[in-house]
């Protein structure tokens, strides 16, 4: 900014102040208009030595060695005139292509009509070149939203008191001419240098997307000439990232994949970046050499010089451990990556220009940045870019449905497959928590203000982390005697290693946060923690059990999923309680989801002699992830679908159920003697919440507002209790924004 207000000042001086003036009339070098190329050169060269890409490097480097040559040593040291048409308020200097009626003019326009405008625009204007060096800071900022688009007519205004200028000089002796060019130039120098200072909000091409009038006239040649951008559609695999690198803010990939090319070519200026950055070569460039070579392809690898778009690898997965040797133990399911696989992994990011994944993550997580850092092996800069936004993010990687989230949505998954953004995820946190980096504390001074969280799972710890970070004193409450709710107790080891848990309470106590565990608050100890607490947090999630209707459910052998789960669970952290046995029993489990694979799994490494899961729909019906189901195959487990149960049959222990197949076929008895139902939760009984005038809706759930309000003022609720059964990063979401909404209540 300093730079632009120098260059600024420069030109009002040389035209106005006239501060430093010597005989000559002249003000001095570095207090004139050409001090705007000076700063060019000197930014322009830490610029080309910065530029990454080939391509991108070179035309820059032309850039501004043409500005400094063409525009400052030649007309400030050669004085050469230039044949022009009409009257002018002065003779020109060789070359100017922005005076009509210069030479120069009439051979740039032809130029311009063959090959586009990137002749002038892309590769010799100063207005760019300050824009590439100097505002080369402010690109993201572009201005990029529909409006923005609509508003590019602006620069039409600019083009028509341009052709009237150039009208106007064609035609000498008259008293308006003079005046009219001086007030048009004035008018381009004032908005010329105004824009450099509105660069941090409106990005580095403000003046030469809506302003500029010599950009118009050369824009619209665009159209009437050879030039154009093409867009080959079967090989768009929808990254746009040509749309985030374009700093006209043309959205290109919408053009491109409505019409097959670019037809906002007025606003183009050719510098290539969009065709540079496919990473399949879907987009090139066409001019006047595409008449005499038509199989010439102008596209990126023509134009970095290689031979084809770069490799997208294979997608590569952590490595599993063998079937048999799972199915003996408790141990999680899959290896670890090394350093070397995560970063392969993580190169294949296509950065794209709208990220998918993170746009499908109920945190939108800053998935494509901390892939970046990733790439580099800069571990812990990952680690902290992933906990800005996640306060679980090693688990979330461990037991999210990616491939129903950030992987389905991967512009890659029709490309060799998603990155494996899951698995990297718990690496990135994992390694660097092993390099001995930790999470950041707290962000200022303590406010003095207590909060209580009431639920140790997901939605509470990140509720409770986040207000420690910014200063609140919070105590976490639970009735387990161990933080993570049912991650702790409700996910088996072998998809979540509890070690993880463990070392995530280890770092929030550190961090300040107090945990008291092994208590269930009633509602006479809730009053209490809102008549002492700033605010109460709930989280104490919905895991009632979902009522059904069928006969025998009383039956011994049948029980709850997340009961059975928590049962192995509890004896196997606390050496407490009791399992249910099923060494050589049948079982047979009810449901289609991750629960319903969880305790398949879990029976098998109990030495279950049989395990089936019923599914009353086909197996594209189900909500398991894939990667699950295929683990369950692996180690034994039996499917049978479109099996809808009607009764549990037994006198007072089960026997079997009977099915109704949805196919239409008759009724089917299968054979069991154990059956775990996993048809869902729901809200837990709300009448402990009445006295307090904390309003639920129909199905029992508190209902609250975008941050988590409830209709009592000192209450926040979020996580399974307000939105029904849901994943552990929406319960991490929710704790989030809850955690926003308490402190801005108590600002």
């Amino acid at each position: 900014m300093l730079a632009f207000g120098y260059v600024a000042f420069a030109y009002v001086n040389g035209r106005f102040l006239h501060w430093f003036e010597g005989a000559d009339g002249e003000a001095p070098l570095w207090l004139s208009h050409w001090t705007e190329y000076a700063v060019i050169l000197v930014f322009g060269v830490w610029r080309v030595l910065s530029e990454r890409n080939s391509y991108t490097r070179k035309r820059l480097a032309f850039l501004i060695s043409a500005v400094a040559v063409f525009w400052w040593l030649i007309p400030d040291y050669l004085r050469l005139p230039e044949p022009y048409i009409g009257a002018l308020p002065r003779q020109p200097i060789f070359p100017n292509v922005h005076t009509p009626g210069t030479l120069t003019f009439f051979a740039i326009l032809l130029l311009v009509l063959l090959f586009g405008r990137r002749v002038v625009c892309g590769w010799n204007c100063p207005c760019v070149g300050i824009r590439e060096a100097v505002g080369f800071a402010f690109r993201e900022n572009t201005l990029r939203s529909s409006t923005a688009w609509k508003w590019r007519h602006t620069k039409w205004f600019f083009f028509a008191l341009y052709m009237t200028a150039f009208v106007l000089i064609l035609f000498s002796g008259t008293a308006y001419v003079s005046p009219f060019y001086s007030g048009f130039l004035a008018l381009v120098g004032f908005t010329y240098f105004g824009s450099f200072f509105v660069a941090p909000l409106t990005g580095n091409r403000f003046y030469c997307r809506y302003l500029c009038p010599y950009g118009a006239t050369f824009g619209l040649l665009n159209h009437i000439g050879y030039y154009g951008i093409r867009m080959d559609k079967d090989a768009c695999v929808d990254c746009r990232r040509c749309e985030q690198v374009c700093d006209m803010g043309i959205p290109v990939w919408q053009q491109g994949k409505n019409h097959g090319r670019v037809t906002g070519l007025e606003d183009c200026m050719g510098c290539g970046r969009c065709v540079v950055s496919c990473p399949t070569d879907a987009l090139e460039f066409r001019d006047v050499r595409n008449e005499f070579l038509p199989k010439l392809r102008m596209n990126g690898s023509y134009l970095m010089k290689r031979l084809g778009p770069p490799e997208i690898a294979a997608r590569a997965e952590p490595p599993k451990r063998v079937a048999s040797d799972r199915r003996n133990d408790w141990q999680e399911d899959r290896q670890p990556l090394s350093l070397v696989d995560a970063m392969a992994q993580a190169r294949r990011c296509l950065d794209c220009g709208v990220p998918s994944c993170q746009n499908a993550c109920p945190l939108h997580n800053r998935i494509p940045e901390w892939l970046e850092a990733l790439a580099q092996g800069k571990v812990e800069t990952a680690a902290a870019i992933s906990h800005s936004t996640s306060n679980l993010p090693e688990i979330c990687g461990s037991v999210c449905p990616t491939h129903r989230l950030c992987e389905g949505a991967c512009t890659l998954d029709a490309r060799n497959g998603p990155v494996t953004i899951g698995a990297l995820e718990r690496f990135v946190t994992d390694e660097a928590f092993r390099r001995g980096w930790k999470p950041p504390g707290r962000k200022g001074p303590a406010k003095g203000r207590t909060v209580a969280v009431i639920g140790a799972g997901p939605a509470g710890l990140a509720c409770a982390d986040q207000l420690n970070q910014s200063g609140f004193d919070v105590t976490v409450f639970d009735k387990r005697d161990e933080i993570g709710g049912l991650l702790t107790y409700g996910v088996p080891s072998f998809k979540l290693d509890k070690a993880a848990i463990v070392r995530r309470r280890s770092l929030l106590e550190q961090a300040g946060i107090r945990f008291s565990l092994g208590v269930d608050i009633d509602a006479e100890q809730l009053q209490r923690l809102i008549e002492t607490n700033d605010a109460v947090f709930l989280g104490s999630g919905a895991q009632r059990p979902r009522v059904t209707n069928l006969s025998g459910q009383e039956l011994e052998g049948v029980i709850d999923g997340l009961a059975y789960l928590s049962a192995l669970n509890t004896s196997r952290l606390c050496a407490s309680g009791a399992a249910p046995e099923m060494t050589g029993k049948r079982v047979l489990i009810l449901g289609g989801g991750d629960t319903a694979i969880d305790c398949a799994r879990s029976a098998v490494r109990q030495g279950a002699g049989d395990v089936t899961i019923a599914y009353r729909r086909g197996l594209e019906r189900m909500r398991a992830a894939p990667n699950e189901i295929a683990a369950a195959l692996e180690e034994g487990v039996n499917f049978a679908f479109h099996r809808k149960p009607e009764v549990f049959i037994g006198e007072e222990k089960l026997r079997a159920i009977r099915f109704k197949e949805e196919t239409g076929g008759h009724g089917v008895v299968h054979a069991c003697d154990v059956a775990i139902v996993t048809f869902g939760q729901e809200a837990d009984d709300d009448s402990w919440l009445k006295p307090l005038n904390i309003a639920t809706d129909d199905h029992g759930y508190i209902v609250v507002d975008e941050y988590g309000r409830t209709t009592h003022p000192k209450v926040f609720v979020g996580g399974d209790n307000s939105h029904g059964p849901d994943l552990v990063v929406t319960a991490v979401a929710a704790g989030r924004r809850a955690s926003q909404g308490i402190e801005d209540s108590l600002q």
